[in-house]
């Protein structure tokens, strides 16, 4: 029984820390679709820290489509939006009422965010497309936790 739960718990952490990778991972894809395909001045981080000349103009150029705008004005949202679940999760493993709480909280943050967006004072532009996005990679990550998480640690 001991042996058993050792195992149990030794992959738990493996998933925990599967987490944390998985955050900075989409994280940092968010940001490498910004930095190759966009002009990085609508970008918050970099107003608030200085920006390198050579982000001034886009490195690949997209031909523009419905799948290309999607890709470069939705998807770095919903991947940005996607890490900080992660993040939350990996923080809050094993207290999963705290963790529901923090990312229940979390979601309305970035809607308020986004909506703030309308307003010419917050950086960005408003987008519906980006709360459908951010919100089917919500479902779809909390999805795949309850299926694949949850069931292992209870």
């Amino acid at each position: 029984m001991r042996v058993s739960n050792n195992i149990a718990c030794s992959l738990n952490n493996h998933v925990k820390y599967l987490y944390g990778l998985l955050s900075v991972l989409t994280l940092i894809s968010g940001m490498v679709i910004y930095l190759l395909f966009r002009n990085v001045n609508n970008m918050l981080l970099f107003s608030w820290l200085p920006k390198p000349e050579f982000l001034n103009t886009k490195l690949v150029q997209i031909k523009p489509s419905i799948f290309s705008d999607i890709l470069l004005y939705n998807i770095p949202d919903t991947l940005w939006f996607l890490s900080a679940i992660l993040f939350l999760r990996y923080l809050w493993f094993y207290k999963t009422k705290e963790q529901t709480v923090y990312i229940l909280c979390f979601y309305g943050i970035g809607l308020v965010f986004e909506i703030s967006q309308i307003s010419e004072k917050v950086l960005g532009t408003f987008d519906w497309l980006d709360l459908l996005f951010m919100g089917i990679g919500a479902f779809v990550e909390s999805l795949l936790y309850k299926k694949f998480i949850l069931r292992r640690l209870a």
